[in-house]
């Protein structure tokens, strides 16, 4: 079933990368970065059908870098830039959605920032430039991020001069977009807050907010760098809501604790509550 859902969300955020392509930034004259950037270059220039252009870059991509990545990367690549081919050819004889500027840089964004998103959460890619990325960072140990930022600038200054440097600064605002689509994609959704806590009332502290807040707590032992004190620690992972009022809980019960919190991108097996409980709790 897992398995299902996965390629599920495959096809979907292929499907959702085609379209945004072919209804919206393409017939603008407006790139986002990477194969699909030089796809839609490929298209104006040349006349060719963009579908060709990306399965012509991706597929010598993948089969380059795919010892590199594993079996089960390949496999869903290669079935995502299946279906994205597949969409592409059958969206390219329809009219572009919108011909706003506005509405073209920020739906044709979210839309690409929302397919790769999907494709790369079920484990596949749908752009050639961050599977060679991947190979240049093994092979010479270049950072990925600096390779992918290296590859886009010289793509978007050369859609400055396909279309216009009007077009261009568009683009970047569209490839702007996608990358932070990307990331909550991948990260947002789950994330959530760490907090450890550091008080002289540790047990007191943890029974009270196992009691108001019903939260999953741990204890450490530590001990002090200066005093060499044994004390104990809490531990717990809560959620963006739920955070200012375990901090007001922490504090009623010992005012001088420390508490320190950082993001997490990833949580799983967390007992979650809702905004909606932490505020009736609070009312109570």
């Amino acid at each position: 079933m897992k398995k299902l859902i996965d390629y599920l969300i495959l096809t979907v955020g292929a499907v959702i990368v085609a379209a945004g392509l072919e209804l919206i930034l393409a017939p603008n004259s407006l790139v986002d970065g990477g194969v699909t950037a030089l796809a839609i270059m490929g298209n104006s220039m040349f006349g060719l059908p963009i579908w060709l252009v990306y399965v012509g870059l991706n597929i010598p991509a993948l089969l380059f870098c795919g010892k590199f990545m594993g079996k089960r990367f390949v496999i869903r690549t290669l079935y995502a830039n299946v279906v994205t081919t597949i969409a592409l050819s059958l969206l390219a004889p329809m009219q572009a959605i919108t011909s706003s500027e506005v509405l073209i840089v920020l739906y044709g964004g979210l839309m690409l920032g929302l397919g790769v998103g999907l494709v790369v959460k079920a484990g596949g890619a749908v752009d050639g430039t961050e599977m060679i990325a991947i190979w240049a960072q093994r092979k010479f140990h270049i950072p990925i991020s600096t390779f992918l930022l290296g590859v886009n600038a010289i793509i978007l200054t050369g859609a400055a001069f396909v279309f216009s440097l009007e077009q261009a600064m568009f683009s970047i605002a569209v490839f702007y977009i996608v990358s932070k689509l990307i990331d909550f994609v991948l990260d947002g959704l789950n994330q959530g807050k760490s907090v450890m806590i550091i008080s002289d009332a540790p047990h007191e502290v943890g029974a009270k907010l196992i009691e108001e807040l019903d939260v999953q707590i741990t204890y450490l032992y530590g001990q002090g760098g200066y005093t060499g004190d044994e004390r104990l620690l809490i531990y717990c992972i809560t959620n963006r809501f739920m955070y200012p009022k375990l901090k007001e809980v922490v504090m009623s019960v010992d005012s001088s604790a420390v508490i320190e919190a950082s993001y997490v991108t990833e949580t799983a097996g967390v007992k979650k509550q809702t905004f909606f409980e932490v505020n009736r709790e609070s009312n109570k």
